[in-house]
């Protein structure tokens, strides 16, 4: 989830990078999607290049988060790690904000530590870095003594461009999981039937299993065989591991892992639809501890996040396709219970009490914070303005019981 490219220039690495040896590291020509396995593993998905790296960050790279204050989940109160983390990062790297993208965020389970992939730049030569946050401060991320393999996706689109101007090969890896002991990569090929799903053994061994899938879109109201999944988790529905994906616009489609394999041409079984003119950004499972259930919540551009029972997903049937069926431009399908998250650009979970947003400030949108929202229902009280917040205000919940936070 730090690579800088050799046309970085000295002075930028002389400012940002403090002695680091980026000449023994693998240079990333893009860094987009992250992913880590269960143990220390950072999984980084290399577009431009076709490439998903693996780099083994035990060591010096890791740092325990675990006694970093993130908020107090029982009053729903979360915590802003860092204002304006794009001008941040922008100074490290000697640029302006504008200059930083911030393509995806990925936490380690076991140290809690929160690792950004990030572009510095805009277009075919910006540069690659991985950034982590150690105790509210970022850093660069010297991968150079990391134990380090790679493996191709397969054939990656040219670099020739989409209708309003998006380059066709930054889609050639959308999103990376891992199950047990693989990774499931989706994105795009070079061929006609572009939407691809690769599935690879880790350790890599060289051999790439690729299933092409088609699904019904209800809001185009055809099939569909290009747009590729944008983000993806994987999940025992029924006792059957199961990949739930999200594409662009927005169905929600289930397919067993056991129709995973290498030159299938697959039909994904649409199950919901979130609405259309959104894009979704990410699916996380998590587990509600209120009830004990398990559930996923999806992110979306420009709809509020939606939470949806794992039951739910097992249950649902397909809906309506093929011919003779409309466009459905509503949210349809498996039931979606809405969560109050609006401005968020990643999500990650941090353990079963805490996420991590990437989100603007919702009270000044030019403001990218690093924030913790408490689970379950990921809500901070301290976004909002209620009756409960007059000093001699009702007080149902107990909530100014409970003494001032004090953050380290």
């Amino acid at each position: 989830m730090s690579i800088l490219t050799n046309s970085l220039s000295a002075s930028v690495i002389a400012l940002a990078v403090s002695g680091a040896a980026w000449a023994e590291v693998p240079a990333l020509q893009s860094a987009g999607a992250l992913a880590f396995d269960n143990a220390n593993t950072l999984f980084v998905g290399d577009s431009k290049a076709g490439v998903v790296h693996a780099f083994d960050v035990t060591g010096d790279i890791l740092e325990d988060q675990s006694d970093y204050v993130l908020g107090r989940a029982q009053t729903f109160e979360g915590r802003t790690i860092i204002d304006n983390i794009d001008a941040e990062i922008a100074a490290m790297l000697g640029v302006t904000a504008n200059d930083v993208v911030i393509n995806d965020m990925a936490v380690h389970g076991r140290t809690k530590q929160i690792f950004l992939s990030v572009h510095r730049g805009h277009g075919p030569d910006a540069e690659a870095v991985i950034l982590k946050v150690d105790h509210g401060t970022v850093e660069l991320v010297d991968l150079g003594a990391a134990s380090h393999s790679q493996t191709s996706v397969g054939p990656v689109p040219s670099a020739e461009t989409l209708e309003f101007g998006q380059m066709l090969n930054t889609l050639a890896i959308t999103d990376i999981d891992y199950y047990q002991g693989e990774i499931f990569v989706s994105g795009v090929s070079n061929e006609e039937f572009s939407s691809k799903l690769r599935r690879i053994a880790y350790p890599f061994d060289g051999e790439v299993t690729s299933t092409s899938i088609e699904i019904w879109h209800a809001v185009h109201a055809q099939y569909e065989t290009r747009a590729p999944i944008i983000t993806q988790t994987i999940a025992e529905l029924n006792g059957e591991p199961t990949l739930v994906a999200v594409y662009a616009c927005t169905p929600i489609v289930k397919i067993p892992l056991s129709e995973l394999t290498d030159g299938a041409q697959i039909r994904g079984t649409m199950i919901g639809e979130m609405g259309f003119g959104n894009t979704p950004i990410d699916i996380l499972p998590y587990t509600n501890a209120w009830d004990a259930s398990s559930n996923v919540i999806v992110t979306n551009t420009n709809r509020s996040a939606a939470s949806i029972n794992l039951e739910a997903l097992a249950s649902a049937e397909a809906m309506p396709h093929g011919e003779g069926v409309g466009n459905v431009f509503s949210v349809a399908g498996v039931p979606q219970f809405p969560l109050p998250m609006s401005g968020t650009q990643h999500l990650d979970i941090v353990d079963p009490m805490w996420a991590v947003a990437l989100r603007a400030d919702p009270e000044d949108a030019r403001n990218l914070q690093l924030h913790t929202i408490p689970l379950p229902f990921f809500f901070d009280r301290a976004d909002h303005v209620v009756e409960m917040n007059w000093a001699n205000s009702p007080d149902p919940f107990g909530y100014k019981a409970a003494p001032k936070l004090e953050y380290n």
